[in-house]
């Protein structure tokens, strides 16, 4: 009870102090609203044909990690993609370092009857190289800002933070999963801080899952190049953001500066994962107009480009991907997609 309040308490006095940036910057606010509706429509529809890549780079990247994992493969694209759309409204509106998604994966693999600990480690997987990739972009946007000398004490010490964050955690994933013991032992600790969070008899968690995660794992580790398409997947879906707060940008009257839309977006990706509310809503419009603002865009305009990429990035998503939750088990009606079904939806899981 204590630490719901107390999370409350943060998200309140969050919202305050986001509330009380937009009070200060009110005179701005006829500036944004005149960008918005002067935005230039060839602009805006560049940036939604972006988005559509954006959901396809996602796709791509989580149906390559199964190929690698052997259960499935790029011909499960067109049916598969609900799911990842739905996984990634998860991710943006639960604060799991993205395994919320992971819940429609493992429903899906369980009505066509598919090895959760495939589906499970392909999922892991996927996670793993879009936090390498985003890594490789925050990397790219910090040296861009470095160079300029636009970049401040504390953003200096806050990204500085956040790559150390990013290399220990990877060095503690290699070390795990260099031992099956430590693998087996670290896949039950979110099933026992479920218990403990929800106050109730430790369950336990299946080991054999586990170990399936950890033969899997094994076949990379075997033959790493394998991994260069997923990697390069999750690659583009960083690419395909940061095209997001370009064209957003563009299209209010911001000029046509992609480096300051990738420096942008890296930083506000940082703000985004430190803030306390879902998808990192008010801290990634904050960061990243701040960021331009620092790059000579006017404030309004600013605001006008963080509030498009938004719509972009996060709310178009989120509302695409409840429709896609809503839609797949009716979707399940189709003998092909009950347990143990025949047919091409089946079948082409194996291709």
């Amino acid at each position: 009870m204590r630490r719901r309040w107390a999370r409350t308490a943060v998200a309140g006095a969050t919202v305050i102090a986001l509330l009380l940036v937009v009070w200060v910057n009110r005179a701005e606010l006829p500036t944004a609203v005149r960008a918005l509706r002067g935005a230039d429509p060839r602009w805006l529809a560049g940036g939604l044909l972006t988005l559509t890549v954006w959901w396809s780079a996602w796709a791509l990247l989580y149906l390559s990690c199964r190929r690698i994992t052997r259960v499935g493969g790029y011909r499960e694209f067109r049916r598969l993609v609900p799911v990842v759309v739905g996984a990634v409204a998860a991710n943006l509106m639960v604060k799991s370092g993205g395994l919320a998604g992971l819940a429609l994966f493992l429903d899906d693999g369980h009505h066509r009857r598919l090895s959760p600990g495939r589906v499970g480690s392909a999922y892991v997987l996927a996670a793993v190289l879009a936090e390498g990739a985003f890594f490789v972009t925050l990397v790219a946007g910090t040296s861009v800002v470095w160079a300029s000398a636009r970049l401040t004490r504390p953003e200096v010490a806050a990204v500085t933070v956040f790559l150390a964050f990013l290399v220990a955690r990877a060095g503690l994933l290699l070390a795990v999963i260099r031992s099956r013991e430590a693998f087996v032992r670290m896949w039950g600790v979110p099933a026992r801080w479920r218990d403990r969070l929800l106050r109730r008899p430790a369950t336990g968690y299946d080991p054999s899952k586990a170990n399936e995660v950890y033969d899997a794992v094994t076949v990379l580790r075997a033959r790493p190049l394998t991994g260069l398409p997923p990697f390069g997947f999750a690659l583009g879906v960083d690419a395909l953001g940061v095209a997001m707060l370009w064209t957003a940008l563009a299209a209010v009257g911001g000029g046509n500066r992609p480096l300051v839309a990738l420096v942008a977006y890296a930083i506000s990706a940082v703000f985004g994962i430190v803030g306390f509310l879902p998808g990192g809503l008010g801290f990634v419009e904050v960061g990243s107009a701040a960021v331009m603002v620092s790059f000579g865009v006017p404030v309004g305009v600013a605001a006008a480009a963080a509030v498009v990429f938004r719509l972009w990035e996060f709310w178009l998503p989120l509302a695409v991907g409840a429709v896609a939750v809503w839609w797949l088990p009716r979707r399940r009606a189709g003998p092909a997609d009950r347990p143990g079904g025949s047919g091409p939806a089946a079948d082409e899981a194996f291709g």
